[in-house]
């Protein structure tokens, strides 16, 4: 199978998405794949990834124009290769398949977030597009429902989850991490600060609470943004801080370590009062699970897949800060309930959240859109 993926965000840039289409387009054994991204420092990473990469210029002049660009370099890309199938790594690149579906009949599928199909402001743009897939894959069911909402028919959506690296993201003891030093009961969450529905304002406003009965426990925040200073000032208007560590952003090959020296991760993502804003899946949560750690996440969006409450984790409601506090306490308090949920959650990645796990069903999938037979076969990553 020839496969033509479309993504406004792959690596050297860095974020979730971005090594979900990543790994998808190394873990297609059986397809000869290309890759249209925008050029971004791409040079060193290109020549060592074996993949077949086209960078775009025109990023840095904003999505319209890199649009343009990526619809001449498709249409070009259909003429002399004739894909089978068009892959959207993002609603923003379907404008592009939907045309070569138009003039060369070639069928196309769109990965969905949540976000970007919930609060973007030409809905029924959006809406065509994704009607015009021949499958909408979602991260998770409450992406799928927001899917659904567009219009799409329920048998074109299907549920596929990223995955982890369970080597890199290991349960192994580390008492050497970034955050602490074995005996400071540390809670961590990982996320841009860009975004006022990651929920952290929250757990600053609980810390007090925590401190009284978990004294010297601190709160740790992996992410750069704009929102740093807001956050910095609530810190300081209910007095911790002192306790609020800002680790900006973390390099990749630290993250694991970071994950590993914390006590529990704490994500409480809510859903934005205008409707936009939400947690689609929540990977950071199955990578802290991967190292054998707890999470106390929000009951909203996609955390509710990510996390299973009693089992992986603890779900509460991500503004309610009393059960917030209940539930931190009860991690940090009990080292066997946290050992035990953090032991269930490697378990479930191990079952479910590889990305071998997650190329097999986009194989599956791929075969589905394009009309070709398929055949289980080893994901490769090579």
């Amino acid at each position: 199978m020839r496969v033509l993926l479309l993504t406004w965000d792959y690596p050297p840039a860095r974020g979730g998405i971005q090594i979900w289409m990543f790994e998808l387009a190394r873990r297609l054994p059986d397809a000869h794949v290309t890759v249209l991204a925008p050029a971004a420092g791409d040079a060193a990473f290109d020549s060592q990834s074996g993949l077949h990469i086209r960078r775009l210029r025109g990023a840095m002049l904003g999505p319209v124009p890199w649009l343009l660009h990526l619809t001449v370099a498709t249409t070009w890309e259909c003429l002399t290769a004739r894909p089978d199938l068009i892959v959207c790594g993002h609603v923003l690149t379907a404008p592009a398949a939907l045309l070569a579906r138009r003039v060369f009949g070639i069928p196309y599928v769109v990965f969905t977030y949540a976000y970007e199909i919930r609060r973007h402001r030409r809905r029924h743009i959006v809406s065509r597009l994704l009607r015009g897939a021949e499958i909408v894959i979602a991260c998770s069911h409450f992406t799928r429902a927001a899917v659904l909402s567009h219009g799409v028919a329920p048998q074109r959506v299907s549920l596929l989850y990223p995955g982890v690296d369970p080597e890199r993201f290991s349960a192994q003891p580390d008492g050497s991490g970034t955050c602490r030093d074995g005996t400071i009961p540390t809670m961590l969450s990982v996320a841009r600060l860009t975004e006022p529905y990651k929920g952290h304002d929250t757990v600053i406003r609980a810390l007090p609470l925590i401190k009284a009965k978990c004294p010297g426990a601190r709160y740790v925040i992996a992410g750069g943004g704009r929102l740093r200073d807001y956050l910095a000032q609530v810190a300081r208007s209910v007095g911790v801080e002192d306790d609020v560590v800002f680790a900006g952003e973390v390099p990749d090959d630290e993250l694991a370590r970071l994950y590993r020296s914390c006590d529990v991760l704490v994500q409480l993502s809510r859903e934005s009062a205008s409707g936009g804003g939400a947690e689609g899946f929540g990977i950071v949560c199955l990578e802290a699970a991967a190292c054998g750690k707890p999470v106390v996440a929000g009951r909203s969006g996609g955390l509710v897949d990510a996390v299973v409450d009693g089992e992986t984790g603890i779900l509460v409601d991500p503004v309610d800060t009393e059960a917030t506090v209940a539930a931190i306490l009860s991690v940090l308090q009990n080292p066997s309930l946290a050992g035990r949920l953090g032991a269930a959650g490697r378990h479930r990645v191990l079952q479910r959240f590889t990305w071998e796990a997650m190329a097999t069903e986009a194989r599956r999938l791929f075969a589905q859109a394009a009309g070709q037979p398929w055949a289980r076969s080893a994901a490769s990553s090579s």
